[in-house]
């Protein structure tokens, strides 16, 4: 798109002018993605027909939430023809306020944890504690099981990674190591259909990758990139965000229970973060085991540290997640208020 008309685009949304702009072009293959940074207070972005004025105004609705309790979130702007989105040829374009601010994008995991991830875990608490129940999208968060968000095909993503898993144990030649995970991850998916229906949920950002945080001096501050923002059920939510980071780089034989503890009191530790601002109900305190189990059996970065692990040493790989099926019949106790 060349200035002018990029300036002819902005005046439809009250921009009569500008200094600078900056092009950051993220297109893959058929998919068309422009934004243009514009005088580092506007965003333009040209998309390909694949968002509609009910999402758009969806999102706007969800950043104004996250800016009530003091996380800085872009604002949507709308034309003159009061509609955020205006087709442009085979495309469509909108306007989002930029939030000049630094992400934690090239931030060392372990200081990312111990500065950034406190406030995040409860702004994740006081969010879901606040506006559980209002205004739930159709469109579910890519944390959703049974109900399939935007980028599932037939299966939810837990369920997809895995499959992923189970396949590779049975290429691992493993075939009753992997019936025991199928059938951990069955029981589990079981007892939570019979009151999944029942749990409170709340439409979230739905993304909390490092580039989508901002900070300032250090400190969290607010988010930005709400496409993939759903309605998720809370419970799920928190069991995912608080799953923290296997590291099981120098693990053996002789501590496999204590590099596993350490992980499972991380979690523990940031899950007891986010009940510090949300109270359970008696059906979510029997739902969130159950999907803890879940996210230890197939969260998407626990998988691929298991997958890992059996790639530097079978015999190790097998005897971790043997422990951790042994957690998961052992159902300890969850830190709950």
């Amino acid at each position: 798109m060349d200035r002018e008309n990029m300036a002819k685009t902005l005046r439809r949304y009250g921009i009569d002018s500008f200094s600078v702009y900056k092009i950051i072009d993220s297109s893959k293959n058929n998919d068309y993605r422009l934004n243009i940074i514009i005088d580092n207070k506007y965003v333009l972005r040209i998309n390909s027909n694949e968002i509609t004025e009910k999402r758009l105004a969806e999102i706007d609705r969800l950043a104004e939430r996250y800016r009530k309790i003091n996380v800085l979130a872009p604002r949507l702007f709308k034309n003159n023809s009061d509609k955020y989105m205006l087709p442009l040829d085979s495309h469509i374009a909108y306007v989002s306020e930029y939030l000049d601010y630094e992400t934690c994008e090239h931030m060392d995991k372990h200081i990312f944890a111990k500065t950034i991830m406190p406030d995040i875990l409860k702004m994740i608490g006081r969010f879901s504690s606040e506006f559980s129940g209002i205004d739930l999208s159709e469109t579910m968060s890519m944390w959703s099981i049974f109900e399939l968000a935007p980028l599932d095909e037939k299966i939810d993503e837990k369920q997809e990674n895995l499959d992923i898993l189970v396949d590779f144990l049975s290429e691992q030649e493993l075939p009753e190591l992997a019936a025991a995970v199928v059938a951990a991850n069955e029981e589990s998916r079981n007892m939570l259909k019979k009151i999944y229906k029942n749990l409170p949920r709340t439409v979230i950002q739905g993304d909390l990758n490092s580039s989508n945080i901002l900070i300032k001096d250090g400190k969290f501050v607010g988010l930005i990139d709400f496409n993939m923002a759903g309605t998720e059920v809370n419970v799920n939510n928190f069991c995912a965000e608080s799953n923290g980071f296997p590291d099981f780089t120098n693990i053996k034989e002789e501590n496999i229970e204590k590099v596993i503890s350490c992980w499972l009191n991380e979690q523990q530790q940031n899950l007891a973060i986010i009940l510090s601002e949300y109270t359970l109900n008696e059906t979510e305190k029997i739902a969130l085991p159950l999907y803890r189990n879940l996210c230890l059996l197939s969260q998407y970065p626990n998988v691929l540290t298991y997958m890992s692990l059996f790639q530097r040493d079978k015999t190790l790989g097998e005897k971790v997640l043997c422990n951790i099926l042994d957690i998961i019949k052992r159902k300890p106790p969850i830190c709950v208020r």
